[in-house]
């Protein structure tokens, strides 16, 4: 007699209780199969929700056009810097340092009539006018500043209102 035979006999009383166990066993299965399938419907559902997104419009365009609103953006932020960077460079040409220093220059003038008055950008460059009043006469001169300096003399004076306009450039404080 073969194995199975045996196992065949000794089985057979137990026929429709085994029969029993796999149609329970069989039932389980269809019930979580269909407690799975619900969930899978509502999933999808869901999905396809947000797939569709307002307005009509799908998940991909949705997301196509705001790859292009960045892409934008970005151009738009290099194109700014670059404008900010070119009026940063402009700027550094407009008078930010202007000092006044005033002073008896001729001994037949009495009080402060006499000044000299430094004009700079950021990078040292403009103009010291100074102005000598005198009781018969008034001259004016005027002395071009490169990098805080001129080709032509400097007076004390003049040298001390370069010196207070380079102090308002740089944040200082100047004294009175």
């Amino acid at each position: 007699m073969s194995w199975l035979t045996e196992v065949s006999r000794v089985l057979q009383p137990y026929y429709p209780v085994l029969f029993l166990l796999g149609l329970i066993l069989c039932l389980v299965l269809v019930v979580l199969f269909l407690v799975e399938r619900r969930r899978t419907v509502e999933l999808l559902s869901r999905l396809r929700s947000l797939v569709r997104g307002m307005e009509g419009t799908n998940l991909e365009e949705a997301l196509g056009r705001l790859g292009e609103e960045v892409t934008n953006a970005t151009t738009k932020s290099q194109e700014l810097e670059g404008h900010l960077g070119n009026l940063d460079r402009r700027a550094q040409r407009f008078i930010q340092g202007m000092a006044l220093e005033r002073y008896n220059a001729l001994q037949d003038a009495s009080g402060d009539l006499s000044f000299s008055w430094a004009l700079l950008d950021a990078l040292g460059n403009g103009a010291v006018l100074t102005g000598l009043y005198g009781r018969t006469e008034y001259r004016l001169y005027a002395k071009p500043l490169r990098n805080g300096s001129s080709y032509y003399p400097l007076t004390g004076e003049e040298k001390r209102a370069i010196e207070k306009a380079e102090e308002q450039i740089s944040g200082k404080k100047t004294s009175p």
